[in-house]
């Protein structure tokens, strides 16, 4: 069989891929598990009886850049639409880096930093979070000081852990980093973050929209852009679109890497239709919320470590006695194996919930999040019957046994 030559960054790189298996509760991607709400959906069917659709979208998405602009009160030329914000990310990482520059990115974080940066031909630098999964914001403007990065990536909410950095911590590491930056705000709707810039003079209400959020700073520094998506909250993960807001300067640099009528026409109507009804959206972001507290606590009483998080999903890990039980029941289910008693714990859980057909996300061989979960806050109907089988699965290996 011909080998093909390719560039040296592509060469080392494998297919992006996730668990694919027919589950009946899928809890693995974070995506919304919400259909959008009924009045929305209602919309969206009338208005593709009579959709275009032999018509090209707007070549650079003006319609939904200019509600964005508009709702939060900033020029349009300060906000770019993608196909979904991962299109937003590769694009940065082309535009900004590339042969001879790099690109410093968190770690552990969202995989597919380090994999934009290396397809651009980046070197890529990953400066570690805390302990806990928080930046710490001297360490990334040492980290940035010494390394000199083309290119500074901050994910918050942090994924896969959920830590929310408060406004202060991500304005300091601005102040005193030159290069660009992207502040990744996927998760940002499911925050409860505080603080504005006291020099901000727009009305309350587009104030109310920023607050805690990077987008508070955007009349105080000029090299960043902050990243959302239609994803998440706004339950259109299948329609794959994302913006960015913030410098101009920037945002033009962006906009040159974008292709005309890169994002289609019937996903570009969806996030419109959504977006001027986002308030629709504010019983199931709190719905999220609670039931997201719900499960902690349960996690957290079976013997879970649990990562603070401020998003729509939760990360956690069995530690001391119950991570010791499900290690060796994994040994007697599965077969003894050299995975670390952590991996074994955790893989205890994904592999015997993948057997009820719930699936999950399985990070027990990260490096750093040895035996670790991450799980998608579902409905309500749908977190019972997982948070009741975990803990089944959990008594029946413990026995009597006590967790602490």
């Amino acid at each position: 069989m011909s080998e093909f030559a390719v560039r040296s960054s592509l060469s080392g790189l494998e297919e992006y891929e996730v668990e694919t298996i027919e589950a009946d509760i899928i809890i693995n991607a974070n995506e919304s598990n919400y259909p959008v709400p009924s009045p929305i959906q209602e919309e969206l069917e009338e208005r593709t009886k009579n959709f275009t659709f032999n018509r090209y979208p707007p070549m650079k998405c003006e319609t939904l850049c200019g509600l964005i602009s508009e709702t939060l009160g900033v020029d349009i030329d300060k906000v770019r639409v993608g196909n979904g914000s991962s299109e937003l990310l590769q694009m940065a990482c082309y535009a900004f880096g590339g042969q001879g520059r790099k690109i410093a990115v968190p770690y552990p974080s969202f995989s597919m930093y380090g994999v934009y940066a290396q397809m651009s031909d980046s070197e890529v630098l990953r400066y570690p979070l805390t302990v806990d999964g928080f930046l710490d914001a001297d360490a990334v403007i040492s980290f940035c000081t010494e390394n000199e990065p083309d290119l500074l990536i901050i994910n918050n909410p942090n994924n896969p852990t959920g830590n929310y950095n408060p406004l202060p911590v991500i304005e300091k590491i601005i102040a005193n980093v030159t290069c660009p930056i992207i502040v990744d705000e996927a998760y940002m709707e499911f925050a409860r973050g505080e603080g504005v810039d006291p020099r901000d003079l727009r009305p309350l209400s587009q104030l109310k929209l920023v607050a805690g959020s990077a987008l508070a700073l955007l009349n105080k520094y000029s090299h960043f852009l902050v990243y959302r998506t239609f994803s998440k909250a706004y339950s259109l993960a299948g329609m794959r679109v994302g913006y960015s807001v913030g410098s101009i300067t920037l945002s033009k640099i962006l906009g040159k890497t974008l292709l005309p009528y890169h994002v289609n026409a019937y996903s570009l109507m969806a996030a419109e239709v959504c977006y001027r009804n986002r308030d629709a959206f504010r019983q199931q972001i709190e719905e999220i919320r609670s039931q997201r507290e719900l499960m902690i606590a349960e996690l957290k009483e079976l013997g879970m470590k649990v990562w603070p998080t401020e998003t729509n999903f939760i990360c956690y890990c069995p530690e001391g006695k119950l991570q010791q039980v499900l290690a060796d029941a994994f040994d007697k289910k599965y077969g003894v194996s050299n995975y670390s008693q952590a991996t074994k714990a955790g893989k205890m859980i994904f592999k015997s919930m993948l057997e009820e057909k719930i699936l999950l996300r399985d990070f027990t061989e990260h490096p750093v999040l040895q035996g670790c979960i991450r799980q998608t806050v579902g409905i309500p109907e749908e977190n019972g019957i997982v948070m009741n089988r975990i803990k089944n699965l959990c008594r029946e290996w413990l026995g009597n046994e006590q967790i602490n």
